[in-house]
């Protein structure tokens, strides 16, 4: 049975208006907003007490864009964002864009700075400065941080929460945000803590998986080009259906694929691999690569033939110079034939022709897995979003308890898209939360 707090243990100074778990990107915008509202609306000097497990704040944070801090992007189009749910985060999107968070990070003395693609970094394009406005912004309002302070465990005991730390220390608070990340660099302290704390309150969880990652495949014709690149095309066929095509720098690797196409593609893979899995689906789970996406396959075959003709005495290891890296051009044409490389290129025949023309427009690579989430930079799945109000992220199934950031059901693609929603979900998470306490506490 809970058992209501006394009166004297329920005193302003022994109970924490908003609990925050976790200092990561979501964590402190949800901190600084909640206490900017509570000290907007009230004349005591209110709680926000952030609540983080590794010695230091942000180490998640100073990792983005490899060490630039991608903001945000300009572009916020939903077909950026993902989830059983995507339409939960248009809530949190629209009341917080990248403007908001721009004109946000402005407040705090950062200036930033936006490139063609649309994305947006601090000037410096240093993490570390980023990390370092939103410390002291924190410390200039008065939230708390408590560092190497590790929440193992929530109740509720009335209309109040209990936090029990690993410590054995216990702390009490009105209103709590859960913003404790999902489960990629578990070296930052993200390995799903957060899913428990709020299973504890019958949240449902979708499984995670790795997103924003490099993926493992058939190695045949990948290992012999590893650490070579190109500028191609990538697209992912789950069952001979397209999902979805990217173009960029594609990276060959020993255990398979990598670069920016892959990783946009990575999230729609893990995804596909859970049902595969899960017995949901059956199907085969392709990358296709186009090198010459600049050609339509009639021309890419006019090319070839074109080649023949003008050198037919080359030998077959000769007949893509020029057109190819050398370990590509090898790849492709032992892909087409079984010809000695020795052979002269007259000797191709119309089918092996046909055959190299279309690998150097769909040649398919077989999906095998993708590497771990110590690799993933976000994390795809996480908890139910239709527990949740999408106006305000608070619980449906506890009063009182929020949650933001990647620990819900939603991730982005690369570009400054998990950042994004990390702001505007904390900002949202921290008003609501806010606002819980003023009415609960009657301040």
């Amino acid at each position: 049975m809970m058992i209501r707090p006394t009166k004297d243990d329920d005193t302003h100074d022994h109970v924490i208006d908003v609990a925050v778990i976790g200092a990561g990107a979501s964590g402190m915008a949800a901190a600084i907003f909640a206490q900017r509202i509570l000290s907007e609306n009230s004349g005591k000097s209110c709680r926000v007490t952030v609540f983080e497990r590794n010695d230091r704040v942000g180490k998640k944070l100073l990792m983005t864009g490899n060490g630039r801090c991608n903001l945000t992007n300009l572009d916020t189009e939903m077909y950026h964002f993902h989830g059983n749910d995507v339409r939960f985060a248009k809530g949190a999107l629209l009341r917080y864009p990248p403007s908001r968070v721009i004109s946000f990070f402005d407040e705090l003395g950062v200036i930033c700075t936006v490139e063609e693609s649309q994305k947006v970094y601090p000037m410096s394009l240093h993490a570390a400065s980023v990390l370092d406005a939103l410390r002291l912004s924190m410390d200039e309002l008065g939230i708390q941080v408590r560092t190497a302070a590790h929440v193992v465990d929530i109740a509720r005991d009335g209309n109040r929460f209990v936090l029990s730390l690993s410590d054995k220390s216990v702390c009490k608070a009105v209103s709590i945000i859960v913003a404790a990340g999902g489960m990629c660099a578990p070296s930052t302290g993200s390995d799903g803590n957060g899913y428990q704390l709020l299973s504890g309150f019958s949240h449902r969880l979708y499984a995670p998986v790795p997103s924003i990652v490099q993926l493992k495949t058939d190695t045949k014709f990948c290992k012999a080009l590893s650490g070579n690149k190109i500028v191609g095309s990538a697209a992912l066929y789950v069952g001979g259906r397209k999902i979805r095509e990217e173009d960029g720098e594609i990276l060959f690797t020993d255990y398979g694929l990598s670069g920016p196409p892959i990783l946009q593609l990575s999230g729609y893979v893990s995804r596909a691999l859970a049902a595969k899995a899960s017995g949901s689906i059956g199907e085969q789970i392709n990358i296709s690569l186009d090198f010459l996406p600049g050609y339509s396959l009639d021309e890419v075959r006019s090319m070839m033939y074109m080649r023949q003709s003008s050198f037919p005495d080359r030998k077959l290891e000769e007949y893509l110079t020029g057109l190819f890296q050398k370990r590509l051009a090898l790849g492709l044409l032992r892909d087409a034939t079984d010809k000695p490389m020795s052979a002269f290129v007259s000797s191709l025949s119309a089918k092996e022709i046909e055959r190299l023309s279309c690998a150097c427009k769909a040649l398919k690579i077989q999906v095998t897995g993708t590497m771990p989430f110590a690799n993933a930079q976000t994390t795809a799945g996480g908890m139910d979003t239709s527990d949740f109000d999408p106006s305000t992220l608070a619980s449906l199934k506890c009063p009182g308890l929020f949650a933001c950031g990647e620990i819900l059901d939603i991730d982005g693609d690369c570009g400054g898209f998990n950042l994004q929603w990390a702001w505007s979900s904390g900002f949202l998470a921290g008003s609501s939360a806010a606002q819980y306490a003023i009415e609960e506490r009657n301040i």
